[in-house]
């Protein structure tokens, strides 16, 4: 092997490359040489050694005797040919120990002849390469975590040949389908009346207006059976909630009461909840790091008998690190599923897939607009996906794979 060499015996060139160390080493020795290994190093070179130059630095020695396949330099075929063709003149004629050992020595070139035939050429690797960095920068543009892109760009790697790789459109069309796959859409459910809705969420998302929006689409979708609803209030923390809230249920029709703790609702609700279909409760608005206020928060809901059907609304652009840290804190709720609102102003998703998709929580509705009878519909894989910037979407395939009864793929 070539450990067995004396250090002694190891010898040292340099050149501008390996062909440059060859072509020094063969005026030396002819092809009495065997190549142990080369490694890249850096010269000092110039006026007073400031500058440096890559050379390629190779240690050799020369032909033994008894020589060694071990030794044998696999880093080309021509190298390989050259040297099986040196075994066979060394041991032509020998005895039936030495036509085994070059039967054996036969196999093993021509074992490593294939594996360096069938290493594909740089231009494939390179467009690989490219075709996998390019999905990455896709999927940064529209603001995925790292997570999910290094999840994406491993199955690429694992999933895809090298030739179905150069093919770019096939290679986006598949990515698209996966996105499609990790969005979860919450199923529809049957509630025994009451059904108790509540959301939850930080302050600004949007809870009033979107418990206003829900009610108002039962009542345009339903209306000739609109199931009884109301509205309760437990948000004391916001100026004008209370008015905001009783002006949206005048335009509807609906009753709006007002609790301020656990006692109060309780009261409230056992009272009425013989009387209503549907029972919408608005909550406060806390900041997400609020962990105090969200625990009495919690505390306030946890009425006997109320059985929840608990929202957590986020807007579409909240920052991925701060989505993040909303879902843990809200996570004591135990929500049923994801309200996405204001969708209108923002063109980037990744975030909220990311997320979702991470702590493996479904997505209920989105909102896009301020108009309560329009602005929210049911969420959907299509929704999200024919968002996505920089994409070329086959929405006539989306729509097949994720167009379903619930609009996208539930769990």
């Amino acid at each position: 092997m070539a450990s067995d060499y004396q250090a002694e015996d190891v010898l040292t060139i340099t050149g501008e490359d390996l062909e440059d160390c060859r072509a020094k080493l063969i005026d030396m020795y002819g092809s009495a040489y065997n190549i142990i290994s080369r490694r890249q190093v850096l010269k000092k070179c110039g006026p007073f050694g400031l500058l440096k130059k890559e050379y390629v630095e190779v240690k050799y020695v020369k032909r033994r005797p008894d020589y060694d396949d071990s030794l044998i330099d696999v880093s080309d075929p021509e190298s390989l040919r050259r040297t099986k063709d040196e075994i066979l003149r060394m041991v032509s004629g020998g005895k039936s120990k030495e036509e085994l050992q070059l039967a054996e020595l036969n196999s093993k070139l021509d074992n490593l002849t294939s594996q360096i035939q069938n290493i594909p050429k740089g231009g494939d690797e390179k467009e690989r390469i490219e075709s996998v960095e390019r999905i990455r920068e896709m999927l940064e543009e529209n603001e995925f975590s790292k997570e999910f892109i290094n999840e994406i760009a491993l199955r690429l790697e694992k999933e895809f040949s090298f030739e179905d790789l150069k093919d770019f459109a096939k290679v986006e069309r598949q990515v698209v389908d996966w996105i499609g796959e990790s969005i979860s859409i919450a199923p529809k459910k049957a509630h025994r009346p009451p059904h108790v809705v509540v959301i939850v969420g930080s302050t600004g998302v949007g809870k009033t207006t979107t418990i206003a929006k829900l009610a108002a689409q039962h009542i345009i979708l339903e209306k000739d059976n609109s199931p009884k609803m109301c509205m309760i209030t437990v948000d004391t923390t916001r100026v004008g909630a209370e008015e905001q809230l009783k002006k949206l249920g005048g335009v509807l029709s609906l009753n709006v009461l007002k609790v301020e703790n656990a006692d109060d609702l309780k009261t409230v609700f056992d009272s009425i909840r013989d009387d209503y279909d549907i029972i919408y409760i608005d909550t406060s608005g806390y900041s997400p790091n609020d962990s105090e206020n969200i625990a009495k928060l919690k505390t306030t809901l946890s009425v006997e008998n109320l059985r929840p059907d608990i929202f957590l609304a986020v807007t579409a652009s909240t920052k991925l690190r701060d989505l993040r840290n909303i879902v843990q804190n809200y996570e004591p709720f135990g929500y049923s599923s994801v309200i996405v609102t204001k969708c209108d102003e923002t063109t980037r998703f990744g975030n909220i897939i990311s997320v979702f998709h991470e702590k493996g929580k479904s997505l209920a509705y989105i909102t896009d607009g301020q108009k309560v009878a329009r602005n929210i519909k049911k969420a959907s894989a299509v929704d999200f996906l024919i968002r996505l910037y920089g994409f070329t979407i086959d929405r006539i395939h989306v729509e097949e794979i994720f167009g379903g009864e619930e609009n996208g793929r539930s769990d």
